[in-house]
C-alpha cells in the first residue's frame, strides 16, 4: 500500500510543501551575507564567523521544525524519505566542512597571486556554487541549482569589476535572504497560526 504510485506522489508533494516555508533559505541568506560582510570588514575573524554559522545550524533546524509544525501539523514521512533527509543533512555538513577547509587558504591569496578573472573571492563563490549544485542533484531541488547560478554570476561580476573580497558572498546572501523572505511570507499566508497552536 505504501509503495503505490499515488501515495509516493502524494508524499513527494507533501515533502516539497514541507520545505517551501523559506526558513532555511533565509538562514542560508543571512549566513552567506554574514560571511561576506565579515570578510570585507574583519577578515581576521572569518574562521570565528564560519564557526558561528556551523553551531547555529542545529538550533535553526529545531526551531524551523516547530515553526512549520505549528502551522501544518505533524507529518511522519516514510523511512525511505527520512533516510534521504538524513543523507541530505549529512552531505550538507560534510560539504560545508570541506568548504571551510578550502576557503581559508583561498581567502589568504592575493589578487596578484592568480589571474584576475579567478580572484580568491570568486573562487570561494564558485566553490559554494559547486556545493549548491551537488546538494541540488542529491535533493533534486531546482531552487538550490538556481542559487548556484546566483553564486556563479556574482563571482563573475565582482571579478570583472575587481571588487574587494567578500562582495560575491554578501550580494548572493542578500538574494537568498530576499527569496526566503518571500517564501516565508507566502507560507504564513497559506498556513496561518491557528488558535489551537
Amino acid at each position: 500500500m505504501t509503495n503505490s504510485p499515488e501515495l509516493r506522489k502524494l508524499e513527494r508533494r507533501s515533502y516539497g510543501a514541507a520545505y517551501a516555508d523559506g526558513v532555511i533559505d533565509v538562514f542560508v541568506g543571512i549566513s552567506t551575507a554574514w560571511l561576506g560582510a565579515v570578510w570585507l570588514l574583519w577578515p581576521d575573524y572569518l574562521p570565528g564567523a564560519a564557526a558561528l554559522v556551523a553551531v547555529s545550524i542545529s538550533p535553526m533546524t529545531v526551531r524551523r521544525k516547530r515553526f512549520v509544525q505549528a502551522r501544518t501539523g505533524y507529518v511522519k514521512f516514510t523511512e525511505h524519505r527520512r533516510r534521504r533527509e538524513r543523507l541530505v543533512y549529512t552531505a550538507a555538513g560534510v560539504l560545508f566542512a570541506g568548504f571551510m577547509l578550502m576557503a581559508r587558504p583561498l581567502g589568504s591569496l592575493q589578487s596578484d597571486d592568480i589571474d584576475w578573472a579567478v580572484g580568491p573571492d570568486s573562487l570561494i563563490a564558485w566553490l559554494l556554487a559547486l556545493i549548491a549544485v551537488v546538494l541540488g542533484v542529491i535533493v533534486g531541488a531546482k531552487r538550490t541549482l538556481a542559487y548556484a547560478t546566483v553564486l556563479i554570476a556574482t563571482g563573475a561580476i565582482f571579478a570583472m569589476v575587481e571588487a574587494r573580497f567578500g562582495w560575491p558572498l554578501l550580494a548572493s546572501g542578500v538574494v537568498f535572504f530576499l527569496t526566503g523572505s518571500v517564501m516565508t511570507r507566502r507560507f504564513l499566508n497559506r498556513y496561518p497560526l491557528t488558535e489551537a497552536s
